[in-house]
């Protein structure tokens, strides 16, 4: 009876001790809230993950139209490269008395605090977030002054 209950007993620490060590996956479809220094370190870690992070959106490249290369930068300096979600340009309204009011651009969210949530993919050879959602961040200040 006592070797029974050794062995319950080691059984019983054992997995005790293995179920602290288990990896823990959030359910499929879940969004993962990651700093962009975390996902900039270890990309291949967080890939096939629904992500959402925030930072500042810059254009890495050197020119709007003809070297455009969006990153988000984080505050601890880490940036990761994500895709355009809204269009580059759009043509004027046309002229008269109901102009509809100009969708936002691409350019209109550069220099600004934003929360994307979107998908890593490798294309040519490089980490990109492919972005799904995209929200402005807005302060209390910017929301004071409208």
């Amino acid at each position: 009876m006592s070797k029974i209950t050794g062995l319950a007993a080691i059984l019983f620490v054992l997995s005790a001790a293995s179920c602290c060590h288990q990896k823990t996956v959030a359910p499929v479809g879940t969004t993962l809230k990651v700093e962009i220094e975390v996902i900039a370190k270890d990309p291949v870690k967080f890939s096939d993950r629904l992500l959402e992070t925030e930072g500042v959106l810059k254009n890495a490249g050197g020119n709007y139209f003809t070297d455009l290369r969006l990153i988000l930068t984080g505050n601890k300096g880490g940036e990761i490269e994500v895709t355009a979600w809204a269009p580059l340009e759009v043509p004027p309204p046309r002229p008269g008395p109901n102009r509809p009011r100009r969708p936002k651009v691409m350019s209109d969210f550069l220099g600004k605090k934003m929360n994307l949530t979107g998908r890593l993919e490798v294309q040519s050879e490089k980490v990109i977030l492919r972005v799904d959602k995209a929200e402005e961040i807005v302060t209390q200040e910017q929301k004071d002054e409208n």
